[in-house]
């Protein structure tokens, strides 16, 4: 019964806010380029990141900027411009320092405030595109594409609101996207994909679902090297992401022995302590220590080096073979007019 009262609650302050930017519009703020806003419907991780990367590996002849929240981090709730090599504040979100690394000629743009952000990235940058990191729930800025992602591994009975599931806004909500990506389809079954399919052509029969897969790229050391792993080789792997049950199942595609992990909090800054333990606990058993990509930003190199951490990266693509640009295209959806 609470529940039920709380999810009612919860229904009707997010009817409250999207009726208030719907009738007062002026508020939003219109940037002269476009807004790619990549986000979700659902609390926890989809792959918003690797789609992010592909995006903007797909723009890069066009001047591109990112406009981040900085969740969790001290410039949430104030304003930080990330761009170079570096060095940059440890203390910046994992989504940030990866996006860094990967892609440090982007500006990144991070705090609560995306329409303070905006106005900020024309005035330094003049950016054609801006793309909107978890976005959909953001409505102070006028968006041109909005792309959200849904999890495939997700469980059904989470398809209900906040306390009852994990859906930030009612299902409806879908009907105002462009396009809908379902995310992790190489993990879940043939079964459970048609399911979703359905609920989701159900929920939007007018938006485009495009299904996405993870694929590995290979497990790298801390010097950023490929390398191959021997088959007696045994891992531990331990992760602070959404959903953790995608990386074991990316570990296990490339043959390798999982044979312990280790939980933490989404978004969890590892300390020296407890990398120490994980190092430890590994040598016990003779176990060669991997996480995320996402997690490995937060690690210090010279920690990395010296409890011999590695790292999977991955890749996230459409399942027809096509970038995401060109799928969307193909759906009548142009990301740069």
């Amino acid at each position: 019964m609470m529940l039920k009262l709380l999810t009612k609650i919860y229904g009707c302050l997010t009817a409250a806010e999207r009726i208030f930017f719907a009738t007062f519009d002026f508020l939003k703020y219109r940037p002269q380029a476009r807004v790619i806003s990549v986000g979700n419907l659902s609390m926890g991780g989809t792959g918003k990141t690797p789609v992010l990367f592909e995006l903007l590996a797909e723009l890069k002849q066009h001047r591109c900027c990112v406009l981040s929240r900085g969740y969790r981090s001290p410039w949430e709730r104030s304003f930080y411009h990330l761009q170079g090599r570096g060095p940059h504040p440890p203390e910046l979100t994992d989504e940030a320092l990866l996006l860094n690394s990967r892609f440090p000629e982007v500006p990144v743009f991070l705090g609560k405030n995306r329409h303070h952000a905006a106005i900020i990235a024309e005035k330094r940058f003049k950016p054609e595109l801006m793309l909107l990191d978890d976005g959909f729930q953001y409505r102070r800025l006028q968006k041109s594409v909005d792309l959200v992602l849904f999890d495939a591994m997700a469980d059904f009975s989470e398809a209900q609101l906040i306390p009852a599931g994990r859906l930030r806004e009612p299902a409806w909500r879908l009907q105002q996207a462009q396009a809908i990506l379902l995310t992790r389809c190489e993990t879940a079954s043939a079964e459970k994909q048609a399911e979703w399919l359905g609920w989701l052509k159900q929920q939007a029969p007018k938006v485009p679902v495009i299904r996405v897969q993870t694929l590995c790229d290979g497990l790298y050391n801390w010097c950023g090297s490929r390398i191959d792993a021997k088959k007696e080789d045994r891992f531990f792997a331990f992760s602070a992401i959404g959903r953790p049950a995608g990386f074991y199942s990316q570990l296990s595609s490339l043959g390798l022995n999982l044979t312990e992990t280790a939980e933490f909090r989404d978004h969890h800054r590892f300390t020296a302590a407890e990398l120490q333990t994980l190092a430890t606990k590994a040598a016990q058993s003779n176990l060669r220590l991997v996480c995320t990509e996402k997690d490995f930003c937060k690690i210090p190199t010279e920690t990395a080096e010296q409890l011999r951490i590695l790292t999977l990266r991955i890749r996230t693509l459409p399942v027809s073979g096509k970038t995401f640009t060109s799928e969307l295209a193909a759906h009548g959806i142009n990301l740069t007019e």
